[in-house]
């Protein structure tokens, strides 16, 4: 009956390392910095994207260039989602500018590479919806 509490010991603390690990290992898959460009989807725009992603608290910030000036998003709040090799950044209810609002950009790393595609969605003032835009981006 002794060897009861020490095995119960020895299960909490590997398990312990185990759920450490993991939250580790989840942590080093998710790039601190990530840049690159927006298109529209008839690819006749497109501008400058780019992420800065603190791991450790799942938060950051994303700054979208757009051709009109006061349509910027200048290092919004996002809060990052991993789940695989699928990354998901939602900026913060809170923030807005005169053209957008409920701004989200989802993206998968392409198998074999550092490079990361997917899309932005954004609505904008008075619930008017914006073009879902294509997004490639790496490290």
């Amino acid at each position: 009956m002794k060897q009861k509490p020490k095995l119960i010991r020895r299960t909490a603390v590997f398990s312990s390392l185990v759920v450490v690990t993991a939250v580790a290992l989840a942590q080093a898959a998710i790039p601190s910095k990530l840049s690159g460009r927006w298109s529209t989807p008839d690819g006749a725009g497109s501008q400058a994207i780019s992420v800065a992603i603190d791991a450790a608290t799942s938060k950051g910030t994303l700054t979208v260039w757009s051709n009109i000036p006061d349509c910027n998003i200048r290092e919004a709040p996002i809060t990052v989602t991993a789940a695989g090799d699928k990354l998901t950044f939602k900026v913060d209810s809170s923030w807005s500018n005169s053209c957008r609002a409920d701004v989200s950009v989802e993206i998968s790393k392409k198998p074999g590479s550092d490079e990361y595609e997917g899309e932005l969605r954004q609505g904008g003032p008075a619930g008017a919806r914006f073009p879902v835009l294509r997004v490639k981006m790496s490290p």
